[in-house]
């Protein structure tokens, strides 16, 4: 039962003032759990930790038997290449998350929260489909490059829109991409450059989607697109009265904080980091001990935590 405002005032403490303490504590806590896992996605990723266990399915991977349109063997460099792209994409869903972890534990209202979020989301999605199980080498190098293709579209999109010289791409162009996939052997790009031999790039929206499906987050990626696109559900639903209001009139509304959106974005920026990270541990097979134990404690402790801090 919460103490009555006369033993508050006898304690020589406030309500409000309780109330704003308590806030802190649970932005503060917030904000060490993210910092804490991104910290550890971090070291994961370094590139002294970036090997994986003989017979996992990298090393297979790794030992591919695929052959150029020359005869001449891949090797490991273009699977290497695919597995670089989800590590960048890792460390950036961490980066994102840390500026969430920032703005959650400075008690700021939800908007730049859920921006930062959104874009941690979409990084790691990157990295959670380009790592799916089960995938050939050929089929891992397939999406690699329709996700080059795709950015290097973009890229020339950007640089003729600022009038620079396209020649500043080098070789990140869909000609010099589609160039190389025959090089390699394989097929052309079909459905606009979307599709390449038995893969399809999944857009946006479904790519993250398909993440926050499949670990539990669903509809997180629409609720932070709305904000971010200033789409009035978004921007009404993040705003509350402030207290302050005009004689015979409505309340004045602003943006507040709100310690369920701050809860909700940190189980996202989690769930974006660690996402990408069961992947890659199950690619690299480190399911050995120490590295297993690691990872099977850092998701306890998220969950734990999670659960205790429950608004």
């Amino acid at each position: 039962m919460p103490a009555s405002p006369v033993s508050n005032a006898r304690s020589g403490v406030s309500g409000a003032a309780k109330r704003h303490t308590l806030h802190v504590a649970f932005n503060d806590e917030l904000q060490i759990l993210v910092d804490e896992v991104a910290a550890r996605v971090d070291r994961w990723t370094a590139q002294q930790a970036w090997i994986w266990e003989p017979g996992s399915p990298a090393s297979a991977e790794a030992a591919n038997g695929e052959v150029r349109q020359d005869g001449t063997p891949w090797g490991d460099r273009k699977v290497r290449t695919a597995y670089a792209y989800a590590q960048m994409a890792t460390k950036l869903a961490a980066e994102f998350s840390r500026c969430a972890a920032l703005l959650i534990g400075a008690g700021r209202p939800a908007p730049g929260i859920e921006t930062e979020v959104r874009s941690a989301l979409e990084a790691g999605s990157v990295a959670w489909w380009l790592l799916e199980p089960g995938l050939t080498a050929r089929q891992r190098v397939c999406r690699l490059q329709l996700l080059r293709r795709n950015s290097a579209r973009e890229y020339a999109r950007s640089i003729d829109e600022v009038g620079e010289d396209r020649a500043i791409a080098g070789n990140e162009t869909v000609a010099g991409i589609e160039a190389e996939c025959l090089a390699l052997g394989l097929g052309r790009f079909t459905a606009c450059g979307d599709k390449l031999e038995d893969q399809e790039r999944l857009k946006y929206t479904r790519r993250v989607q398909a993440l926050t499906s499949e670990l539990g987050n669903t509809g997180a990626y629409s609720i932070y697109s709305a904000p971010a696109h200033a789409e009035l559900a978004g921007i009404w639903r993040l705003f509350g009265q402030t207290g302050a209001t005009f004689p015979d009139r409505e309340p004045i509304h602003s943006p507040v904080v709100n310690p369920e959106a701050s809860f909700a974005a940190a189980d996202s920026a989690l769930k974006a980091m660690m996402g990408p990270m069961e992947r890659i541990a199950l690619l690299f097979g480190w399911t050995v001990p120490g590295r297993a134990e690691e990872f099977s404690a850092t998701i306890e402790h998220m969950n734990s935590e999670m659960s205790r801090l429950r608004p």
